[in-house]
């Protein structure tokens, strides 16, 4: 709990740099007209019951107007999250893999996972159109079809940062296939639970009132709740990823060690 909370520190000062990076840079890639009329059907398409979509369309906003100098300073920001990853998933390594890397290493380690955010985001805005039609439908099916295209959408996005993280930003260096696996698992998880995300945004709730009234301060808690409920998942998923290259080693320590007792 206590590391995941540490990871949810660092997420949330990198979460919205990342995401501006990748639509300003997602916008050299697709066009600038492209993206935002994604961003625009992306905010028609979340829950509407606590203003998610009035979230969306002033971060596309945000993200479309950034000077390149302002590009440079949220690709800093956002590259502290490798730090506090690797500070908060070094528990669960081996005692021999616990050795964290100097700073500026793992922010340089982070910067592929940035360079990855635009390509996810037009994989995302890809998707969204027939998220949105299948929700036009207003049946139980149209909804049953968005929520496993979505979820499935998310789960195949998450793969590569996921397997990334684990086997270069972490400490320690499991297997590349271990660390696959255990990303394909962990980001199953982490799809579904936002999809759980996206139910929680439909709710007609207040979120100001156990904080007499004070929505945006309850917007914060539930976000952050929300993000630490997610790097719970990733640190499951981490010590997963351990256990399953144990696994895979196993087989070939036996077979060394046969080797090895064999001549006598």
């Amino acid at each position: 709990m206590l590391a995941s909370a540490g990871a949810t520190l660092y997420g949330a000062l990198a979460a919205v740099p990342s995401l501006l990076v990748a639509i300003s840079v997602g916008a050299l890639l697709l066009g600038r007209d492209r993206l935002a009329r994604g961003g625009e059907r992306l905010a028609d398409t979340v829950p509407a019951a606590l203003g998610a979509g009035g979230w969306v369309d002033a971060l596309f906003s945000a993200g479309l107007s950034l000077s390149p100098l302002a590009v440079a300073f949220a690709i800093f920001m956002g590259s502290a999250y490798g730090r506090g990853l690797s500070r908060a998933l070094r528990r669960f390594a081996p005692a021999t893999e616990r050795e964290l890397p100097p700073s500026w290493r793992s922010r340089a380690l982070t910067l592929p996972l940035l360079g990855l955010a635009p390509l996810l985001l037009a994989a995302l805005l890809l998707v969204t159109p027939a998220v949105a039609d299948l929700l036009q439908d207003d049946t139980l099916l149209g909804i049953a079809g968005a929520s496993y295209l979505g979820l499935n959408a998310i789960w195949v996005i998450t793969w590569l940062p996921l397997t990334w993280a684990f086997r270069v930003v972490a400490p320690g260096h499991p297997s590349w296939r271990a660390a696959l696996i255990g990303g394909v698992v962990t980001g199953a998880f982490i799809s579904g639970f936002l999809q759980g995300f996206t139910l929680f945004l439909a709710l007609p709730v207040d979120l100001g009132r156990p904080f007499g009234g004070l929505v945006e301060v309850g917007v914060t808690s539930a976000l952050l709740l929300w993000l630490w409920v997610l790097h719970v998942v990733v640190c499951i998923g981490y010590t997963f990823t351990w256990t399953v290259d144990a696994q895979l080693r196993a087989p070939v320590e036996t077979s060394l060690s046969g080797q090895v007792a064999s001549p006598e």
